[in-house]
Formats: structure tokens, C-alpha cells, sequence
């Protein structure tokens, strides 16, 4: 099960690995995580460990390494072939925790993945346990044995925003923030994540 602090450590070698096409190094992670004792470092050496056996990263040389995207994809579909496995077998009235809770998959990916499910008439609404909203599967998933897989990628609503925080962080740790051409891209992706939060902040302002 992937916790939070591996899925930064994950979403941090991702940016800067800018796609698979730079390489990274455990000297480089640490710095962009503020890795400043052993333990702290140990841990992340951990996780950069659990994404090469995971192929999400291969090794270059000692510390080194580089960021497989295709790996990503695999992994997804994977997860997904999980939670839906647990959908078929669950009884009528499990819920997003339920799903999560045993097949180890993240409580947001599984929440996710069963709304599109819903919206596709694989699942349907089945009561309420104190806040928390369940769920009974239908016909058509009794009868869909293969995994059904969205039609695409389920977005992360700040991906382009994660992506913008990302290429920050390269800027500052691999160019000189005072060439112009490096200072553009530095203004460019704030002024991307600003225009969200502040467009965000107006819709809530106006309720």
C-alpha cells in the first residue's frame, strides 16, 4: 500500500525526471524533499527501492536513476483490475473504505474509479453507514467479468497544477533562476497555479 509520503517521494522524482528524459540521483531527492538526517534519507532510499522492484524506476548506477512512465500505466490498470475484483465479490453495501481496505488500493483512486463505475451503471447507491455513502453492484457488473477501465486516465483535478509545482522545483534545483529564459518559466507556472487557487477562491467567495 502506497502512503503518502511514497507517493511524494514518487510525485517529486516524476517532476524531476521532467518525463523519463533526465535521470535522477538520491543526492537530488533529498534535496527536493529537505532530507537533511539519516532517517529521513534512509526512508526515502526505502521508497526509490520499492519503485525499482515496482519498474517505476530503473537503475542507471549506483544512485542514479530514471523514471519509467510506462510503468505508470501498467500499475494503474492493475489497481483497477483489483478494486473491481472487489466489487464483484462484495456483498450489497460496502463502501469506498471498504474497497480500499481490502485491496490495499488508495482510498482517492478507489473513490474515483467506483464514481466513473456508478456513472456507467456499474454500481448503484445502497443506503448510508453513519457518513459514509454504499454501494451494491448491478447486473451489468455481475455479468462483466474483465476489468472495465475508463475511457480514459482518471484526472487528478490538480494535475496540471502538480505539473506547473513540479517544473518549479527543477527550475530551482537544476538552472539559475536569474537567467531570463530560466526566470520566464519561473513566472510562467506561477502565475498557473495563482490563476486556480484564486479562481477557486472566487467561486467559494460567491457561493
Amino acid at each position: 500500500m502506497r502512503t503518502p509520503e511514497a507517493n511524494r517521494v514518487r510525485l517529486v522524482i516524476q517532476g524531476l525526471s521532467v518525463g523519463g528524459k533526465q535521470t535522477v540521483t538520491h543526492a537530488l531527492v533529498f534535496e527536493a524533499l529537505g532530507c537533511t538526517d539519516e532517517p529521513a534519507k534512509a526512508r526515502v532510499r526505502r521508497q526509490v527501492n520499492d519503485m525499482v522492484r515496482r519498474k517505476e524506476l530503473t537503475r542507471v548506477e549506483d544512485g542514479v536513476f530514471r523514471f519509467n512512465p510506462d510503468a505508470v500505466g501498467q500499475q494503474q490498470g492493475e489497481l483497477l483490475q483489483r478494486v473491481w475484483r472487489a466489487v464483484r465479490s462484495a456483498k450489497p453495501g460496502f463502501s469506498y473504505q471498504d474497497l480500499a481496505s481490502v485491496t490495499r488500493v488508495s482510498y482517492d483512486h478507489v473513490r474515483r474509479y467506483c464514481l466513473w463505475l456508478a456513472e456507467d451503471g456499474f454500481l448503484k447507491r445502497h443506503g448510508m453507514r453513519g457518513p459514509s455513502q454504499l454501494f451494491r453492484a448491478t447486473e451489468k457488473a455481475r455479468q462483466q467479468v474483465e476489468t472495465p477501465y475508463p475511457p480514459r486516465r482518471i484526472n487528478d483535478p490538480f494535475e496540471a497544477e502538480k505539473r506547473s509545482a513540479l517544473e518549479l522545483l527543477r527550475l530551482f534545483l537544476l538552472h539559475d533562476p536569474y537567467q531570463p529564459a530560466m526566470r520566464s518559466k519561473v513566472v510562467e507556472n506561477c502565475r498557473a497555479i495563482l490563476a486556480r487557487f484564486e479562481k477557486e477562491e472566487e467561486e467559494v467567495s460567491h457561493g
